[in-house]
């Protein structure tokens, strides 16, 4: 993460809410307990538990920031190149689009933190965000801008996503869907597949639900274990 970057985001995070302006400010967030913290289909803290916790702000324009903390562990301790990582922090602010009464566009810069890396190594990247809001689903489009795990700052270095969450018959219950697509082939040579599919239900105040989640063959030979399929659970309280 370069200098300007390391600047940007404290602006971002406390310069776009002045008192005035904006109109009335919204806070949201969540706080959850999860059996295995994965995202694109690859467990980050080496399929054990982790704790998390969402918090933002927004306005009434469009305008949010936010963070998302959680306990990490992506390399596998034995590994010779362990790099002693153990907790992530997001940091992102963008701006929301009402295309229309059922779309939605978002633009969304991303700054992924990973602390307590040895000295002289660093995992944190950067990635900018497009999401669309429709009635049929959340389509994204991202690109990472900067170096992770080989130059994905490439052009050529783009992930897709679907996600979906469907009411199922007349209860409580939803069925979540996603799947991506994450091309990383010039980067780490292989681009690949991933998939989460689970079911989500209230109880009390909390979100339970439990998924399957992993990546196609591809993601497996770039990832070993942590990418396999798996079966992870996850509690959420929304506040």
């Amino acid at each position: 993460m370069n200098y300007l970057l390391k600047s940007l985001f404290p602006l971002l995070l406390f310069g776009l809410f002045p008192t005035q302006g904006h109109g009335e400010v919204n806070y949201f967030g969540y706080i959850a307990a999860t059996t295995d913290h994965r995202a694109y289909g690859v467990s980050l803290t080496q399929s054990d538990p982790a704790m998390q916790l969402h918090a933002g702000l927004a306005t009434e324009n469009g305008l949010y920031v936010g963070t998302f903390i959680s306990t990490f562990n992506f390399i596998d301790d034995a590994s010779p190149y362990e790099a002693g990582e153990n907790l992530e922090t997001d940091l992102y602010a963008g701006y929301r689009f009402g295309l229309s009464e059922e779309l939605v566009l978002s633009v969304t810069l991303y700054q992924y933190l990973i602390q307590g890396t040895d000295r002289g190594i660093s995992l944190d990247f950067t990635e900018l965000m497009i999401d669309l809001y429709s009635p049929y689903g959340q389509f994204s489009f991202s690109h990472t801008l900067n170096d992770i795990l080989g130059d994905l700052s490439q052009d050529s270095a783009y992930r897709v996503e679907y996600n979906k969450s469907l009411a199922l018959w007349d209860t409580a219950l939803s069925l979540d869907i996603q799947l991506g697509h994450w091309n990383t082939k010039d980067a780490l040579g292989e681009a690949y597949l991933y998939y989460n599919l689970g079911i989500s239900a209230p109880i009390g105040a909390v979100m339970a639900s439990i998924a399957y989640n992993g990546t196609d063959s591809s993601g497996e030979s770039l990832f070993g274990d942590i990418a396999e399929g798996t079966y992870y659970a996850k509690l959420t309280w929304a506040f």
